[in-house]
């Protein structure tokens, strides 16, 4: 898409966050609304931004600022600007001695402004190093065991002995720089650490796994500096699975609660010392097992520290009283539901009332919204960090990075993160506008309301910040236009893209193989410049027809109206069929992935030019499941040649997409829109064209 164009590309950036005596609210900086400088050389693209520093009063003195690498000119007035080599993504970081150290990485789609063939993004804002000012680090759910060795059939194996070492920096590198700038960084470490099964697994306990002690060691490397263990897999391989847990991580210099070989072990917590702020940081799960498997600990056996409300109301209690600052990770909850239940939000409520200023869940292996209760921050679910889960919707993510200033919670910022080819990578793209839209709708619904810097999200204690102006949600995203969507009374659905990864912008980035999707006859392939990328489905047999879907069946499916769609760009005239496959009842036989209900069809011609096909559909409720929910199914798209020419030229497909419409959405939903149609459009419940 960029070539060898000589292009000059300028990062503009709108100052968001206004000092204390001005409303908290997106402002425009008072400067230019574009910056910029001389063009830049051949495959080199001019990038000039500004930093924000008024809130915390920041000097600049001092201040360096890299992109890719590369150092910038900074203004004394937050202006900057460098010439980089063209590259799929810009990763911008600020460092100084009197600033917290600020990374943020970006796509070239999402930030590219037609308008004035330029790249912008929202103001960066700095946040003051002082006297008892810390920054804390939380990922979710992580472990590196399972498919991480032994993946599905014909996919890249991620970890072998051999190199395992190298292989895990690798899968942690693109966060390392987000978590290494913390004064400490925290996950959750759900796994058994040991090299080999270290006993009989937990009887009646239908899922369990390890990972090697290598992953002790890299999470180390990486930055992280403290693991909770209060969780449901800390006891998959009873006493020894402990032994061995708690013996690699400790060999590995981590600090840890959360689990232990008694109860007393297990509630105990770890305790960390910064200047102002003496930590005390207590994990917990939040039920005994399922199935006669027996996770806890008690006072005569090991496994993961119990929460109670009133047990979390008595240890964090004891913390406070011996004049420390409680920190509480709670493991609990539904798996994959997008709300707390009432006990989670009823036990982190409890937490703060005694006097956590955090307190942060998970466990539902997908993020819900967070909330501001007391002045203090409660995120009930942080999802997957690092896990070999292949449902699309544990794959939008997000960690926090929480500041304390003397034991008071005084900012989060929320970053989105991609779980891509099982390692965490920074979301760009559709991808970190999944993950914004479920954190700002989400968070709506619990009465939160955040802004942005640059393309993070932020939240403080006590601030109701200026509501985001609406936007009518477009073909390709950019964050500088990001907002809910804008209704229109009646008359407007929305609706949210449940694949949320089609637009394969960010398929290959940080080192990572996109394995979202299967293909049957044909290998999948990506190509394109930066900004452009797209699948490249390469035939097997020439005369074969070829389908493309989704590896796991989608199960974030409410009952309702769907439109799924895609561009192609085809060597050959062709059929293109989409097909629904739904998941077979437990234990029943399933047939190939390629197989399932014909939603629609229609003939394209051969063309090197993109073409789009849609086909509108409703799936009704699942009788056997949970209100308002289908079947969970796996959307296909078929191409069945319409001649014999028997070549085996490539085909181009590019933003595939499954839209769940909402009819008269609420505000807070509309913040949860990809799409918008008139409401009078509606789907039929058998086949439907397009």
């Amino acid at each position: 898409m960029f070539g060898g164009l000589r292009l000059t590309i300028l990062a503009v950036l709108a100052a968001m966050l206004a000092l204390p005596a001005m409303p908290a609210t997106l402002r425009a900086h008072p400067a230019d609304a574009l910056v910029g400088g001389a063009q830049a050389g051949p495959g080199e693209v001019r990038i000039a931004g500004l930093l924000d520093g008024r809130r915390d009063r920041v000097k600049l003195n001092g201040v360096l600022v890299t992109i890719n690498g590369t150092a910038a000119e900074l203004a004394q007035d937050g202006h900057f600007a460098a010439s980089v080599p063209i590259a799929p993504y810009y990763r911008v970081d600020v460092t100084g001695e009197r600033i917290f150290d600020m990374v943020q990485t970006f796509g070239n789609a999402e930030i590219r402004d037609s308008s004035c063939d330029c790249l912008s993004f929202p103001a960066i804002e700095l946040v003051a190093r002082k006297k008892g000012r810390i920054e804390l680090f939380f990922g979710g759910d992580s472990m590196a065991g399972r498919r991480f060795f032994e993946p599905r059939k014909g996919e890249r194996v991620l970890l072998r002995q051999a190199s395992l070492d190298a292989d895990l920096d690798a899968l942690l590198a693109p966060m390392k720089p987000y978590i290494e700038s913390a004064d400490l960084a925290s996950i959750n470490l759900e796994t058994v650490i040991a090299d080999f099964a270290p006993g009989p697994p937990l009887e009646n306990k239908r899922i369990t796994f390890f990972s090697p002690t290598a992953y002790a060691k890299a999470l180390k490397r990486a930055g992280v500096d403290f693991v909770t263990l209060g969780n449901n897999h800390i006891y998959d391989y009873g006493e020894a699975g402990v032994a061995s847990t708690i013996a690699a991580i400790e060999a590995a210099g981590l600090a840890h609660s959360g689990a232990g070989h008694n109860a007393e072990e297990a509630e105990r917590p770890a305790n960390i010392d910064f200047e102002k702020n003496p930590l005390s940081l207590l994990g917990f799960v939040g039920w005994e097992g399922s199935g006669g498997a027996h996770q806890v600990a008690t006072p005569g056996k090991g496994g993961a520290a119990l929460a109670t409300r009133g047990k979390i109301r008595r240890s964090v209690q004891a913390v406070s009283k011996a004049k420390r600052v409680p920190v509480i990770q709670y493991h609990g909850g539904a798996e994959y539901i997008d709300r707390p239940s009432a006990t989670t939000t009823g036990r982190l409520r409890e937490a703060v009332d005694q006097g956590a200023p955090l307190a942060i869940g998970h466990h539902p292996h997908l993020v819900q919204g967070i909330e501001i209760y007391r002045d203090s921050l409660i995120a009930p679910s942080i999802g997957n960090f690092m896990f070999d889960q292949k449902f699309a919707r544990t794959q939008v993510s997000y960690v926090v990075k929480a500041w304390l200033e003397k034991g008071r919670f005084i900012r989060a910022e929320i970053v989105p993160i991609s779980v891509l080819d099982y390692r965490p990578v920074p979301a760009m793209g559709r991808a970190r506008e999944a993950s914004l839209r479920r954190l700002f709708g989400l968070s709506a619904e619990r009465g939160t309301r955040l802004a942005l810097s640059g393309g993070h999200a932020v939240v403080r204690p006590g601030e109701w910040s200026t509501e985001m102006a609406c936007r009518t949600p477009a073909e390709e995203f950019r964050l500088r236009q990001f907002g809910p969507a804008c209704l229109s009374g009646e008359s407007t659905s929305t609706g949210r893209d449940i694949i949320a990864r089609g637009s394969f912008d960010q398929a290959t980035s940080f080192g990572a193989w996109e394995r979202l999707f299967g293909a049957a006859n044909a290998a999948i392939d990506f190509a394109g410049e930066p900004g452009g990328e797209h699948a490249m489905l390469r035939p097997e047999r020439a005369d074969g027809a070829i389908a493309f879907y989704t590896q796991g069946y989608l199960r974030d499916v409410p009952a309702g109206d769907y439109t799924l769609k895609a561009r192609l760009r085809l060597p050959r005239a062709a059929r293109i069929e989409f097909l629904a496959k739904e998941r077979p009842a437990r234990g029943a036989k399933s047939s190939a992935r390629w197989r399932g209900e014909l939603l629609g069809s229609k003939g394209l011609p051969a063309s090197d030019s993109w073409q789009e096909v849609a086909f509108d559909f409703r799936r009704t409720v699942d009788e056997e499941g949970r209100d308002a929910m289908a079947k969970p199914f796996r959307p296909i798209i078929r191409i069945v040649w319409e001649d014999d020419q028997g070549t085996n030229l490539p085909v181009g497909l590019d933003d595939f997409s499954l839209v769940s419409w909402i009819g008269s959405p609420t505000p807070a939903q509309a913040w949860l829109a990809s799409d918008v149609r008139p409401e009078g459009r509606k789907s039929s419940p058998g086949l439907a064209a397009e």
